[in-house]
């Protein structure tokens, strides 16, 4: 799997000059997690993190390409929730290094099922409310869950933990982003084109348009050089398919 290196890259290139910190991967981490999510009132409410109106991502990228991701990270850009005072953007990038998967349909749904992780990993006093359709979060932080210490360690060790009780998920690097920068809006473009990535990767394998001139995603396609090998491929099959049928 590696449809989507380019664009672990291209997020790499957009950050390579912000100041960060990294914060302690530490599997034994505590906090108490939700089956459901909690509705925090507006009284008990510390903050929101992801401003409804300016510039703010969540997307994942998933890879095999062990020299991308090689270890466990958690990378905080901004300030840390207990310093935090007022409503933010906030921004969440997930890069996880998976088993290569050669079955490329078993390979996207396997895409999904790690994008929907998103919604199954609720913190208390960590009210979370996502929108896949515009590629963000929407969170309302307590000031009962900042008082007993929550903070993106916590939160990224949680995530991390999640992620890797996962079949076939080897690695995770979560990447918080607190603040108004001037390259949230890069950012926010990149997400829709994750998806856009997503959506050609699922327009491949089945077979939707075979002719790459009438076809709507070829600009994706070719900027994306592994998926252009997965069109070829699959091309390839079908002719394969229909010359031995005739035979």
């Amino acid at each position: 799997m590696n449809v989507y290196d380019g664009l672990i890259r291209m997020t790499r290139d957009i950050l390579k000059d912000v100041s960060y910190r990294e914060l302690r991967v530490n599997k034994d981490v505590s906090w108490n997690l939700l089956d459901t999510n909690e509705f925090i009132m507006q009284r008990e409410v510390a903050f929101e993190l992801g401003d409804r109106f300016k510039p703010c991502s969540v997307y994942t990228c998933p890879t095999s390409t062990k020299e991308l991701v090689n270890e466990d990270r958690i990378i905080l850009i901004g300030k840390d929730l207990k310093d935090i005072k007022e409503n933010t953007n906030f921004s969440r990038i997930v890069f996880l290094n998976i088993d290569d998967i050669e079955n490329q349909n078993k390979a996207y749904i396997g895409v999904k099922k790690l994008d929907y992780q998103r919604y199954k990993m609720i913190p208390e006093g960590y009210m979370i409310l996502s929108s896949s359709f515009e590629n963000r979060e929407n969170i309302r932080v307590s000031k009962k869950a900042i008082k007993k210490g929550l903070s993106f360690e916590i939160l990224g060790n949680l995530y991390i933990n999640h992620y890797k009780k996962l079949e076939g998920v080897n690695n995770a690097i979560i990447v918080f982003i607190v603040g108004d920068y001037d390259f949230n809006p890069e950012l926010c473009k990149l997400s829709k084109y994750v998806d856009e990535v997503t959506d050609n990767f699922d327009h491949v394998l089945k077979n939707v348009i075979l002719d790459c001139e009438a076809c709507p995603l070829k600009a994706i396609c070719e900027d994306i050089e592994e998926l252009r090998e997965l069109h070829f491929k699959q091309i390839a099959e079908r002719d394969k398919a229909l010359n031995d049928k005739k035979k």
